[in-house]
């Protein structure tokens, strides 16, 4: 390609946050360093002028909201507490830290409704979940966001490799997340941490017993900064009021 990108690429919607230049996802990796840290490794997402941020400094700052907000919350919702977090400024439309947003609340909410939970709990569903890394949907046919559901089990009923059930209940998790998210749209970070969420909240009932709270259906608001977004096809998109009022106003059947 003339501008550097590798071959098998694909432009995003989404701008690279050092010049604005719409983003590469590719299928062969290239060789970048980080503007941030001076970190070089192997890249799959970038920018076409050589621009480049790590997964480690892409979620830093919306790590520590994320913190902020799991030091202070007392809610027993994770879906309350993930659109607490992903509301802040620091917290872009798509990334990383979605994979540790889901897992690290959906662990607080169980701590806030009075279920023991391992010692430092929220800590290590955040550390575990940070070595998740972006585009993981595409680049490696699996979510972060169901990962995080896996991760959140996993951390609550202390599972390991070498435990049976606790593992099969954390890899089922996954997989019941990921069956949720099939639906043969570019991908959407919020909408993936809202089914990831939501279908964990489910399973946690059903599974281990432990009732969370349930909040009202979330309404999105995110498709004025996802050009990607699938709209009408997504279960959360809030069409605009003046499309709305548009589509009621025409005839059924024009003519």
């Amino acid at each position: 390609m003339s501008d550097g990108t590798a071959q098998g690429a694909l432009a995003s919607a989404i701008n690279c946050g050092v010049c604005g230049q719409p983003l590469i996802y590719a299928t062969d990796s290239v060789s970048r360093t980080c503007n941030f840290c001076g970190t070089e490794e192997p890249a799959l997402i970038y920018c076409p002028a050589g621009h480049y941020v790590c997964d480690k400094c892409h979620r830093k700052a919306a790590m520590d909201v994320l913190r902020q907000v799991l030091d202070t919350t007392r809610s027993c919702d994770p879906a309350e507490i993930i659109e607490q977090v992903m509301a802040h400024p620091s917290v872009p439309m798509h990334g990383p830290e979605h994979h540790v947003i889901v897992p690290a609340a959906i662990v607080a909410a169980v701590r806030n409704s009075g279920y023991p939970v391992p010692d430092g709990a929220v800590g290590k569903a955040i550390e575990r979940a940070s070595k998740v890394p972006g585009g993981w949907c595409g680049l490696y046919g699996d979510c972060g966001a169901a990962v995080g559901a896996g991760i959140a089990v996993s951390v609550i009923t202390g599972a390991t490799p070498l435990t049976g059930r606790p593992r099969t209940l954390a890899m089922t998790a996954s997989s019941q997340a990921m069956s949720r998210m099939l639906d043969d749209q570019p991908r959407c970070c919020k909408r993936a941490s809202r089914i990831a969420v939501r279908s964990t909240v489910a399973f946690l009932r059903e599974r281990l017993g432990i009732d969370l709270i349930e909040g009202d259906h979330v309404r999105c608001t995110y498709h004025l900064k996802n050009r990607e977004c699938a709209r009408e096809r997504c279960p959360y998109y809030d069409e605009p009021p003046e499309q709305a009022a548009e589509s009621h106003s025409r005839p059924e059947h024009p003519g």
